[in-house]
């Protein structure tokens, strides 16, 4: 497949993926309103402060929930505990950087909030199976060799 039609293909599914995320419905089935309005808080919490924050714990505090009530309300919206939520959203972050920036690996974790380029790689290749730099290697052949 030629580079460009990958990089469209790439932006394409990673805007889904972020609409998906930032507007996310009820599920099918009735959703308590406790966890409609908590998850939204938390939804809206998480975009202001993923880069900086991957515990639930300090959400659960930001929000004034327990960590248990954030995980509920997130497997009742989203189908993932709170946990899996705030890291897919770091690594959708991460990957839209790495397929339509230029900024470095180091540059990418830093920005992400990871203090150490080697904890933003371990992190990055558990969630993804692939390291950051194969990840944009993949989805960027022309740029890379630029």
């Amino acid at each position: 497949m030629p580079a460009p039609t990958r990089s469209a293909i790439l932006q394409r599914l990673l805007a889904v993926l972020l609409l998906r995320l930032t507007h996310l419905t009820a599920p099918v089935g009735t959703l308590p309103a406790e966890h409609a309005e908590t998850f939204q808080r938390f939804r809206a919490a998480v975009e202001i402060d993923f880069t900086r924050a991957r515990d639930v714990g300090h959400y659960a505090r930001v929000l004034g929930y327990s960590p248990r009530t954030l995980t509920r309300a997130a497997l009742a919206a989203a189908g993932v505990g709170a946990k899996e939520f705030i890291d897919r959203r770091v690594v959708l972050e991460a990957k839209r950087l790495l397929a339509h920036g230029d900024q470095s690996v180091a540059g990418i974790g830093a920005r992400l909030g990871f203090l150490d380029t080697s904890n933003f790689v371990k992190y990055f290749v558990q969630r993804t199976d692939s390291t950051p730099a194969a990840f944009r290697s993949r989805y960027r052949p022309a740029r890379a060799a630029r």
